[in-house]
């Protein structure tokens, strides 16, 4: 390959999903994010500002799926007890007064309530003051925030910083360490310790 190729944004996008795909399942780190970044380069604040908005898309679209989630078994179980119940004034119906049908009375007064039930709770859209309480549940009940649930995705993962185990902490502080002390020895006179 010619070091003089270039690429546009679409054939970037394409070229890191392929790698990506092809490495071992242990995702990529936020440090090695901002690496591919500035290797590719953008800014740290650019790549910072980018996986923040991928995390609360994330976030947004495990909170939307929730509610209709929640909105669809409401209506199950709605249309569960309908039935049970309905059954249930049919039978007594049909033993007591067999010749008179009162029991449709209830089955379609009931019956335009589960529709409308059904209509409002599967095709109406989720509004913002929902998602953003479902948002909130999300983040209080898994405990450890954003970065923890948007890990649970499927994809690229982005690790937390509390993923990290102590030992690979301290080996990668010692290694800035030891790199900035070189860096300080290379470095002009005027400019060490800056």
């Amino acid at each position: 390959m010619s070091k003089d190729k270039s690429y546009d944004d679409d054939e970037v996008r394409d070229i890191i999903e392929r790698a990506l795909k092809n490495q071992p399942a242990g995702g990529v780190s936020h440090e090695d994010l901002l690496s591919i970044g500035a290797g590719a380069g953008l800014t740290r604040a650019a790549v910072e500002s980018a996986a923040r908005d991928v995390a609360e898309a994330r976030l947004t679209n495990t909170a939307r799926a929730r509610i209709i989630s929640r909105r669809r078994l409401g209506v199950a179980a709605h249309a569960f007890v309908y039935a049970v119940v309905n059954g249930f004034l049919f039978l007594i119906n049909y033993m007591t007064t067999p010749g008179s049908w009162w029991v449709l009375f209830p089955v379609l007064a009931w019956g335009v309530g589960l529709v409308l039930h059904a209509g409002f709770g599967l095709f109406a859209p989720v509004d913002e003051w929902s998602l953003t309480l479902e948002k909130r549940r999300l983040l209080k009940t898994e405990g450890t925030g954003m970065p923890r649930i948007v890990g649970r995705q499927a994809g690229v993962r982005i690790a937390a910083d509390g993923d990290q185990s102590p030992a690979s902490s301290s080996e990668e502080l010692e290694a800035a360490a030891e790199s900035e002390q070189s860096a300080d020895a290379h470095a002009p006179r005027g400019a060490r310790g800056q």
